[in-house]
């Protein structure tokens, strides 16, 4: 798409990097000359209506958003089906680049871009915007140091990361727990994946990795972040103790929005201590906690063999608040927690073959599949959709052969005609009119060629009769 121009308006200069739904081109604005960044949806995710919408109405909201540190969306629109998206351009690099560059970072650094991030998320959250995706990648610092969040209201295909046949969507790194359940999120979500990003800044380590992105998704379900990293780098314990609460597995344990962790960071940066996360328990108090975890251990056991994976969700998740090393309820929580996400998963899909919009159901039912084959009826869809999506794709390239017959047959190119509509008809002799038109491109075909060789044979009596006429009057000289 270098070199071409959207809205009559942006010019698009280079790719400057792609993500999980668009490319990003470095820009140039025709009517002030200004360059600005282009993100540019993948065709794919303009074939449906519902994700268009969404994309409008996101870019809406953000264009509200006027903080000094979120990158500034000045335009949408669409251009011969091309959705894009225009963003005011950045000099600098984004935390990625930097922490890949210098490492861990000094606890004063990483304060000072977390408060600045905090200050976005405060903006976006008077206007009710979730950023879902606060990652190193989505920070950039600019020359003089000023942090910027990009991506704030960019449509999305899912609000939560998934498994598709084409690869991981998403950031399951930086993924809060509940987000990563399919729970509703709000602005606490944003807060734990700015506590993972402050954890990896002052550690150069992220607190959960594993090989695969659902082994992830399953310590951010299930495990306490290690603290031990935290310790070798030297992070004072009052940063270590703001960090650690901004990873809390219940929303309600978190920092309870932007402003409160604020607080808490100039607190930190100031070296004054935070209140207690829990307060220590006496005995008497630590028999009947033991009495209250057996009592919720046992309700999540029943929950669980009900299929009531949401209550069991809970309640596993309330014991770990109080004791982490509970018996084996990471790893129950790890399961059930896999069982809920299926069953979203499953969900969407039967809602995307309602509609269907048979590539969505694939990709649901694929992931699914790749997690537990014989869950539910997940197989049987997956061979339905599929088989659903061959028809639909099937259909629209009879009907683009079937026009490009027709275009071919009013110009009168008859062979090209014949070759479309013999195609359209081998497929389907009941497609439309195409038996009739058919004819039609072949009778016109046989004309014309019946009209050429005449011609020809014309032409080729009149050269001899006049190479005839030639050599007689030779001999006759």
């Amino acid at each position: 798409m270098i070199g071409e121009i959207l809205g009559n308006r942006y010019k698009l200069i280079r790719e400057v990097g792609s993500g999980g739904m668009a490319w990003v081109y470095l820009g140039e604005d025709l009517l002030d000359s200004h360059r600005v960044a282009v993100k540019v949806l993948y065709p794919h995710y303009t074939e449906d209506m519902s994700y268009i919408q969404r994309f409008v109405r996101e870019a809406k909201l953000a264009l509200g958003l006027d903080s000094p540190h979120i990158v500034r969306v000045l335009n949408y629109g669409a251009d011969r089906d091309v959705h894009y998206l225009v963003m005011e351009y950045i000099e600098g690099k984004d935390l990625k680049e930097i922490l890949d560059i210098k490492g861990r970072l000094p606890h004063q650094e990483a304060l000072s871009i977390v408060s600045q991030v905090i200050q976005a998320l405060h903006r976006a959250n008077e206007r009710g915007i979730v950023h879902r995706d606060i990652k190193p990648q989505n920070l950039m610092i600019t020359t003089d140091g000023t942090v910027k969040v990009l991506d704030f209201g960019i449509a999305r295909v899912r609000a939560l990361p998934s498994i598709t046949q084409s690869g991981f969507v998403g950031s399951p790194y930086y993924i809060s727990p509940e987000q990563a359940m399919g729970e509703n999120v709000d602005i606490r979500s944003d807060i734990y994946s700015l506590g993972v990003v402050t954890y990896e800044m002052l550690t150069n380590t992220l607190p959960f990795d594993a090989s695969t992105p659902w082994s992830v998704i399953s310590q951010h379900i299930a495990s306490a972040p290690p603290t031990r990293p935290l310790e070798e780098a030297n992070v004072p314990p009052v940063v270590a103790q703001l960090v650690l609460k901004a990873l809390s597995k219940r929303p309600e344990d978190r920092f309870q929005s932007p402003t409160e962790l604020l607080q808490a960071v100039q607190a930190a940066a100031a070296g004054e201590e935070l209140p207690q996360v829990r307060p220590p328990m006496s005995s008497q108090a630590g028999r009947v906690h033991e009495l209250l975890l057996s009592s919720l251990y046992s309700r999540a056991r029943e929950a669980t063999s009900a299929k009531q994976w949401t209550q069991a969700v809970n309640l596993y998740t309330q014991i770990l608040k109080y004791a982490p090393d509970y018996r084996d309820v990471s790893v129950q929580l790890a399961e059930v927690g896999q069982q809920k996400r299926l069953k979203a998963l499953y969900a969407a899909a039967e809602r995307a073959i309602s509609a269907k919009r048979w590539q969505e159901a694939i990709d649901e039912l694929g992931e699914i599949i790749e997690q537990e084959p014989d869950y539910e009826q997940a197989h049987d869809l997956f061979v339905r959709a599929t088989a659903a999506l061959e028809e639909q794709q099937k259909e629209e390239w009879l009907a683009t052969l079937y026009r490009q017959g027709l275009r071919h047959l009013v110009v009168e190119e008859w062979r090209e005609a014949v070759d479309c509509l013999t195609k359209v008809c081998q497929e389907d002799a009941g497609y439309k009119d195409v038996e009739r038109r058919l004819r039609e491109a072949k009778q016109g075909a046989r004309k014309a060629t019946s009209f050429i060789r005449r011609l020809t044979f014309r032409w080729t009596g009149k050269s001899k009769a006049t190479g005839k006429r030639e050599d007689n009057s030779q001999d006759q000289a």
